[in-house]
């Protein structure tokens, strides 16, 4: 699987998250669901490399995706629950 483009789909949507100590957890999580759909195209004989290729457009805009994620993953909100757990 080429791992280099779902590295960086994860970097780029990663970039949009300001709470940086979710950003293993977001790219670990995006990084399951792209391996997951390429595999499941791979198994309907598309050919790795295009099948991780249309994984990574299936998922869609990273700078929109990581903009959501900001949404839910608060600097603020992610400092308190490290803070007071």
């Amino acid at each position: 699987m080429n791992r280099d483009s779902i590295y960086d789909f994860c970097t780029q949507v990663c970039e949009h998250v300001r709470f940086r100590p979710d950003h293993r957890a977001i790219a670990a999580e995006l990084t399951a669901h792209l391996e997951d759909h390429a595999a499941a195209l791979m198994e309907r004989g598309v050919p790795e490399e295009e099948a991780t290729k249309q994984a990574v457009a299936a998922m869609g805009d990273p700078e929109e995706i990581g903009r959501e994620l900001d949404k839910s993953h608060s600097p603020l909100l992610g400092w308190l629950q490290i803070w007071f757990g």
